[in-house]
């Protein structure tokens, strides 16, 4: 234990006494005739109150740096992974716990790409701002047909591939060995969906759409799986100037 000591008479003067007036005692001995007192002074009190009010001014400092910093690359974040089902050990057919996309809420700039890594039978479907879950909702519920697929292409983005194969997306890549009813791009791949900055086209005549700023609806097109609440929303921010010149450094 830390302090000063003091070593004086039990009859001590009342000025000896005094001395100890307004200081912190620590502890007290007592002898036949005289007493040890440990006590703090003043002095190492204030240094004690001055070296934790420092801890925490730079304790809070470090905390609202590490937050800022967070926000700042969060803001600018062109690249984002993202899961389209909770991984392949649940994904058994009708197993509503894959049926998530994780997180559900994303971030990225204008001119970046979100990954999606599918594990499941799912397609991912992307719509332009101003579709909601409810406009999905609805169209499933005017639409007659109760097939496999929702296949609302109003207002869309981007289609996925299609986890059977089929003419419109990438075609099935059968499994190695004898014919099977899985196929490679039906359980396990990695869709990786552009968010351009700007048009483009292709030599091929084909363009890809310029990404608005926005909220941007993400859903699984398996019926089954959007009821169970397979959706998400990708917010992309716009570029600015001062982002354009940190990407030409």
């Amino acid at each position: 234990m830390q302090g000063r000591m003091l070593k004086f008479p039990v009859y001590a003067p009342e000025g000896v006494l005094w001395a100890l007036r307004g200081r912190r005692i620590l502890a007290t001995v007592w002898a036949e005739d005289y007493a040890v007192v440990q006590f703090k002074s003043e002095e190492e009190d204030q240094m004690k109150r001055w070296t934790l009010s420092m801890m925490c001014v730079v304790i809070l400092f470090g905390i609202g740096l590490t937050a800022s910093l967070a926000m700042a690359d969060e803001d600018k974040r062109l690249s984002v992974t993202v899961a389209f089902g909770r991984g392949l050990n649940t994904a058994q057919p009708g197993n509503a716990v894959n049926h998530v996309v994780l997180p559900h809420k994303i971030k990225i700039k204008q001119g970046g790409v979100v990954h999606f890594l599918v594990a499941g039978f799912h397609q991912t479907m992307v719509y332009k701002p101003g579709t909601t879950p409810e406009d999905i909702q609805a169209f499933i519920r005017d639409t007659p047909v109760t097939g496999t697929f929702i296949n609302d292409l109003d207002n869309l983005f981007y289609q996925g591939i299609n986890p059977a194969g089929g003419p419109l997306n990438t075609e099935a890549t059968p499994t190695l060995g004898p014919p099977r009813d899985d196929r490679s791009n039906a359980m396990n791949r990695v869709e990786s969906v552009g968010f351009p900055a700007s048009e483009g086209v292709g030599t091929n005549g084909v363009a890809s759409l310029k990404a608005e700023p926005g909220v941007y609806l993400v859903i699984c097109n398996i019926r089954g799986h959007f009821l169970d609440g397979m959706f998400a929303f990708v917010k992309v921010k716009a570029v600015k100037a001062e982002d354009e010149d940190e990407e030409d450094d």
